[in-house]
C-alpha cells in the first residue's frame, strides 16, 4: 500500500514544482487522477480503497495553482498535457488511464486528445462540458446562463464578486462546504453525515485554496472559454459516468459530451448525486481500468 497522506512533488523543466500522490496498489495499473473544482490530490483519499482492492496505482495530481503545485499564470486548457506527459516520463509510465471527475473532465480529455497513444481508457465522472461553447450556452439552467451572461457583460463586477467569494471561502472552507450541502441533493447530504468523508473534502477543500485561490481562478477563465481541440477526434475509448440527482453539473453538458465522443459508453445511475455517484461507484468506475 502506499502512504495515503503522501505528498510528493516532480520538478518540471521551467523549474516548476508539480505536487501529486499516490494511492493504492504500489506496482498495480496506473490511473491519473484529475481533481475536480475546487479541489486537490487529497480528494483521491476517497477512492483509494477502491484502488488497493482491484489493484489500481492511482496517481492523484495537483493542477498550477492548487495545492503544492506551483502557479503558471495565463496558463491554458491545452497546457495542462505537458505536465502530466512530464510526470508520467519521470515515473517511467509509457501507457496509463485517465479519471477525470468533475471539473477535472476537460483536463482529462485535453490530456487524452493530446497524449492519445498512451492513454488506454479515459473516465469521466459527473464530467463538466464545455461551458463556452455557444451552440450549448442557450440550453443551460437559467442560474449558471445568467452568471455567464454577467460576467461577460460587467466583467469589473464579476472579478469583485468572485474575489469577495474567494477570500470568504479561503477562510471558512468548512462552512463554505456546508453551506453548499445545504442545496445538494438528498443522497449528497446523507454521504456527508459520515465525518470522515466531510473532513476528507474539507481537507482537500483547504488544500485546493491554500495559494489564495490561484488555481481557482484560472480555472474559471478556462471554462468560461473554447476548448482547443475538436472533441470528435478523440479515438480512444471513454466511459462516462453521471447521476440523475446531479445539481451540480447540468445534463445538457453531459448529453453534449456522450453525442460528442466517438468511442463514448456512458451510464447514467439513477438517484445519484454529484458526490455520491464517483463514492458509491468507485469500483466499478476503476475496475475498467483493469484491462
Amino acid at each position: 500500500m502506499i502512504d495515503e497522506r503522501s505528498a510528493l512533488v516532480h520538478l518540471l523543466k521551467d523549474g516548476r514544482r508539480l505536487a501529486y500522490a499516490e494511492y493504492g496498489a504500489v506496482e498495480g495499473r496506473p490511473v491519473f487522477y484529475f481533481h475536480g473544482f475546487p479541489g486537490s490530490r487529497l480528494e483521491a483519499v476517497l477512492a483509494a480503497a477502491a484502488a488497493a482492492r482491484l489493484g489500481i496505482r492511482l496517481i492523484a495530481v495537483d493542477r498550477p495553482g492548487y495545492g503544492r503545485s506551483d502557479d503558471l499564470p495565463g496558463r491554458r486548457l491545452s497546457d495542462w498535457p505537458a505536465d502530466v506527459a512530464a510526470l508520467a516520463d519521470a515515473l517511467g509510465l509509457k501507457d496509463f488511464g485517465i479519471l477525470g471527475v468533475s471539473g477535472g473532465a476537460p483536463f482529462a480529455l485535453a490530456c487524452a486528445y493530446a497524449l492519445n497513444e498512451r492513454v488506454e481508457l479515459l473516465s469521466l465522472v459527473c464530467p463538466l462540458g464545455p461551458l463556452g461553447d455557444p451552440a450549448l450556452s442557450f440550453k443551460l439552467p437559467r442560474p449558471l446562463r445568467g452568471a455567464l451572461a454577467g460576467s461577460q457583460r460587467f466583467p469589473g463586477f464579476s472579478r469583485w464578486l468572485g474575489d469577495k467569494l474567494l477570500r470568504l471561502t479561503c477562510r471558512y472552507p468548512e462552512g463554505i462546504l456546508r453551506a453548499l450541502l445545504l442545496v445538494a441533493p438528498p443522497e449528497d447530504r446523507a454521504l456527508f453525515r459520515d465525518a470522515g468523508i466531510f473532513s476528507t473534502m474539507a481537507q482537500s477543500l483547504r488544500e485546493a485554496l491554500s495559494q489564495k485561490g490561484r488555481g481557482v481562478i484560472a480555472d474559471m477563465a478556462i471554462y468560461r472559454a473554447a476548448w482547443d481541440f475538436p472533441l470528435s477526434e478523440l479515438n480512444l475509448p471513454v466511459r462516462l459516468w453521471h447521476g440523475t440527482a446531479d445539481r451540480t453539473v447540468p445534463r445538457v453538458l453531459v448529453d453534449h459530451l456522450v453525442a460528442s465522443l466517438p468511442h463514448c459508453r456512458s451510464r447514467l445511475i439513477p438517484d445519484e448525486g454529484h458526490f455520491s455517484l464517483p463514492l458509491r461507484h468507485m469500483d466499478e468506475i476503476l475496475v475498467e481500468h483493469r484491462g
